[in-house]
């Protein structure tokens, strides 16, 4: 039984199907069986290839947990994979094309399915799967009364089913793209949705002509008016409609802030940088953030239940409470929240030293100190790939420079910077005057060393009250 759902409004339909519970529970069978489950495990394996990632595959429910309605972990997950994996990748591509299949799952044709199990036309194929592949291409097209096009809609199992003949397509695309050796990329799929991320536009527009002609030999096509290039990754990697409730909440009220978290704060600031660029009034808001950030991470006092020991090594079964300090942390997706903070950087430069020192004091709460030094890795490369960048990179180095001294390198190419590392730099063209007029000219005061040894991680203004006002 099909159930035709409206899904805009006038005249597009998306057909649910209410499943017959016996040919359901056949479908079930013949991909959960013992042959079955290992036949698609090993598929799937295959189908995992470098830089294109399936963000789509069914997922278990959280044990420890509890969720609060039945497809909230489906959400989270999504949540994880393609939205803030999306603002994660802001930080290495500069481009993101963005499209889906049009009417993927009625367009998908069955004999698909048999080249899918079967890998046909890769590097890895096998002819073990064709007897499976055979039975639900059967019961398929029972589901849908002898209609030998498309699958259903509205339950795992067809999602499931659905991804054998995509995750084929990444594996297609991705031995089509190693062989015109086309590297620098990064895609994420979720179902029928498509990000591509990279670098170079017409390495991008490469890509997305295999991805159509990968498509067209499975019946798929792309969806014309869902597709588009963009540059401005960390706002399309939000869904439009959430976007417009971070843009138009009123942030403040007189319990604090309406956003309990840090990077949807971030988002509500970059999106009233681009209605008010460079504004002074960014530079409040990136310090009553700073200030979030500052009570976030302030350490917290907690009681905790302590067994009462009456003599050495013997414990009794009464508790008595202990209070303990614990440190404050930030619980949100830290590389994602410094992805939004350097977009804001980029757009409005006259704030870039607000939003590294908000940047700086989340990063370094972090415990690992490899991943907390690659997030910033990124943000650096970001923010000097940019043309004149000099300014960024006089406070950045305010960051770095104690892990640059300790690693012997350093990426700046501003001779300021050059200078505080100890490179014999000139910092003024001074080739019209006499050497001995020059060689007095006192360059090493112009960096105070004792200063530098003060330097941390974290950015602090010199006098605090006036960066406020």
């Amino acid at each position: 039984m099909d159930l035709l759902t409206n899904k805009d409004g006038k005249y597009a339909v998306r057909p649910l199907t209410l499943a017959n519970p016996y040919l359901y529970y056949f479908l079930v069978r013949e991909v959960c069986n013992e042959k079955g489950w290992k036949a698609s495990l090993d598929c799937f394996d295959k189908y995992n290839v470098p830089h294109i990632t399936s963000c789509a595959l069914p997922v278990l429910d959280n044990e420890d947990k509890k969720e609060p309605f039945h497809n909230s972990t489906t959400i989270l997950n999504w949540w994880n994979s393609i939205e803030q994996r999306s603002l994660e990748l802001s930080l290495e591509y500069r481009y993101m094309f963005v499209t889906d299949i049009t009417n993927c799952y009625g367009s998908i044709n069955p004999q698909s399915i048999d080249w899918a199990l079967s890998r046909k036309k890769t590097s890895c194929p096998t002819d073990k799967n064709h007897e499976m592949a055979a039975n639900i291409i059967r019961l398929l097209r029972a589901f849908q009364q002898g209609r030998n096009i498309g699958i259903p809609q509205g339950s795992i199992i067809f999602d499931f089913i659905g991804e054998f003949v995509l995750g084929y397509s990444d594996l297609l695309l991705h031995e089509a793209l190693e062989a015109d050796g086309i590297t620098g990329y990064e895609i994420l799929r979720y179902r029928d949705d498509y990000r591509v991320f990279c670098n170079d536009r017409d390495t991008l527009e490469k890509i997305s002509y295999k991805i159509q002609h990968i498509l067209e030999s499975l019946n798929l096509r792309l969806n014309s008016s869902k597709t588009k290039i963009s540059e401005n990754i960390v706002t399309d990697s939000i869904k439009s409609d959430k976007l417009w409730y971070i843009k138009n909440t009123p942030i403040f009220n007189k319990k604090g802030v309406d956003f309990d978290g840090i990077q949807k704060h971030l988002l509500y600031i970059l999106m009233f940088g681009r209605e008010y660029p460079n504004g002074g009034q960014l530079k409040t808001m990136l310090s009553d953030l700073d200030k979030r950030v500052i009570k976030r991470l302030k350490p917290k006092k907690r009681k905790k239940k302590v067994e009462k020991e009456l003599a050495e090594g013997v414990i009794f079964s009464e508790f008595s409470e202990e209070t303990i300090e614990e440190p404050g942390k930030i619980v949100e997706n830290i590389r994602a929240i410094a992805a939004v903070g350097t977009q804001i950087a980029i757009e409005n430069v006259s704030v870039v030293h607000y939003v590294l020192r908000v940047i700086s004091r989340i990063v370094d709460s972090m415990k690992d100190n490899k991943e907390k030094w690659d997030i910033l890795g990124k943000v650096i490369a970001k923010l000097c790939k940019r043309p004149n960048s000099a300014y960024d990179q006089i406070w950045l180095q305010n960051i770095s420079y104690q892990h640059d001294k300790k690693a012997g390198e350093y990426p700046y190419d501003v001779r300021l910077c050059q200078l505080v590392m100890g490179e014999n730099e000139q910092v003024w063209n001074t080739l019209w005057l006499k050497s001995e007029l020059t060689s007095i000219i006192p360059l090493d005061s112009i960096c105070d060393a004792s200063r530098l040894k003060e330097l941390t991680p974290v950015i602090t203004f010199r006098e605090t009250r006036a960066y406020y006002d």
